[in-house]
């Protein structure tokens, strides 16, 4: 099984951690597995849903465009 260490903790931090697993009677380490468990899932549920919004109406995605970009165009360059 994996192992993650997080160092420089904020001391209140971790006191509320700790407060946190005393009250359900768990490990801290219990707690912050959790605690990570959500805010991962969370943060994935969003991300999937801003990356569908970002990607329009799917019958968008099966239309194709017409543009297509040359290369064989000179551009201007500043020095």
């Amino acid at each position: 099984m994996p192992t993650l260490t997080v160092r420089n903790l904020d001391p209140q931090l971790y006191a509320d951690l700790k407060s946190l697993a005393s009250a359900k009677n768990g490990s801290m380490e219990a707690e912050a597995r959790d605690i990570l468990r959500e805010g991962v899932q969370q943060r994935s549920r969003w991300l999937s849903a801003t990356l569908a919004d970002l990607s329009g109406p799917p019958e968008l995605a099966e239309i194709e465009t017409p543009f297509v970009r040359s290369r064989d165009l000179p551009r201007d360059v500043e020095w």
